[in-house]
């Protein structure tokens, strides 16, 4: 039996939502040293913060839907975002890759599994997905409050 999903759906995706406007306040309200935070946000890691924040909701609307196209373009930003300057935390940069391999997981399970009644991610990938990113802005919170 089929069940409609997307109430389900609606919530996380707002959630997703809201991390990546806290994540983008947090890391503009970093001091302004050197190596910080404030210099990786400035130099497009908030930019690529919020690309990879609206690609875990991507993935979580095309859970048991599909859209290769879709998450070959997640891919593609997985890809720049690695190719992307480090973070000066080393646990920030950790929980970065983090994210970064939990949405290729989800992306790719979605290129290889486009459609039918369970194409796209597995609604478990992005889900973690979705939860690495939101550990990614609760260590960037925590450096913004100690002003590294």
């Amino acid at each position: 039996m089929q069940t409609d999903t997307r109430s389900r759906r609606t919530p996380r995706g707002a959630l997703a939502l809201a991390g990546a406007a806290v994540l983008a306040l947090t890391l503009a309200g970093c001091s302004d040293d050197k190596e910080t935070m404030a210099t990786w946000t400035a130099k497009g890691g908030q930019e690529q913060a919020k690309v990879i924040g609206g690609d875990v909701q991507a993935l979580i609307r095309l859970s048991g839907n599909g859209d290769a196209a879709k998450c070959r373009e997640i891919l593609d930003h997985v890809k720049t975002a690695r190719a992307f300057r480090k973070l000066p935390d080393q646990d920030a940069q950790k929980s970065w890759e983090e994210t970064l391999n939990r949405i290729e997981t989800a992306a790719n399970t979605c290129v290889q599994n486009p459609t039918g009644l369970s194409g796209g991610p597995k609604l478990s990938e992005a889900v973690e997905a979705q939860q690495a990113y939101s550990d990614f802005g609760i260590r960037i919170s925590v450096l913004a409050k100690t002003g590294s």
